[in-house]
């Protein structure tokens, strides 16, 4: 048996690219409202971005963390390193604050803005993913500018994307997942609760340094 949704306040981690974000949103039944947002830069540096930039951000929104009904993370696919980090920060959250995790796939969250919802159409959401390759996934938003899938996120070569009818949104015209964008959700209950101890991001391919060692070693990492 499925849980409800819970009503209030929630916490949006999203790091499938550099440009991540971070958000809080007021949920109320069908009507869900953004009280503050924040972009949060992931890099490639050591440094922890994601835990200071929460206390501004709650400040924005007027709440305190413990407030905090739920926590969702973008999924993936994307960035190796910084959806990890994300993962890991959004299940420590979740789980300090007994609340739970919600783990949205990040392409979902490409559609759309903060503000504004998404127009009513098909869409091909496709994400660098390097090597020539990009993730690419079908997403539909409906009359009400809600977003769902229209089929799971996959890797294929961009010189194989077939278009089509569908309105290609990509990073290269700056439109990126946004932790804001999750306010648009068709169904919440589609993404989660998710299990705080098998749960983790879908990365879609091997980190870039386990593909290096591999390649230099010849076999397979943790394969005797």
């Amino acid at each position: 048996m499925s849980m409800p949704v819970p009503d209030g306040l929630w916490l949006v981690v999203e790091a499938a690219t550099a440009a991540g974000s971070l958000a809080v949103l007021e949920r109320l039944g069908e009507r869900v409202r953004l009280r503050a947002s924040c972009p949060v830069s992931m890099g490639s540096g050591r440094a922890d971005v994601l835990t200071p930039a929460v206390s501004p951000l709650l400040h924005a929104a007027g709440c305190s963390l413990s407030e905090m009904v739920a926590v969702v993370c973008g999924a993936g696919p994307g960035s190796f390193t910084s959806l990890r980090i994300a993962g890991a920060f959004a299940k420590g959250l979740a789980y300090g604050l007994d609340v739970p995790l919600y783990a949205v796939p990040s392409l979902l969250l490409a559609v759309g803005d903060a503000e504004v919802p998404p127009s009513e159409g098909a869409y091909r959401v496709a994400l660098d993913a390097l090597r020539g390759e990009v993730y690419v996934q079908d997403v539909r938003v409906g009359a009400n500018g809600l977003i769902a899938s229209a089929g799971p996120p996959a890797r294929s070569a961009l010189a194989t994307i077939p278009v089509d009818a569908l309105r290609m949104v990509s990073v290269a015209t700056d439109v990126v997942p946004r932790a804001s964008s999750v306010r648009w959700l068709s169904d919440w209950s589609a993404f989660g609760p998710v299990p705080l101890d098998e749960w983790e991001p879908a990365y879609g391919r091997l980190a870039e340094a386990q593909v290096k060692w591999e390649a230099s070693h010849g076999r397979a990492l943790g394969v005797d």
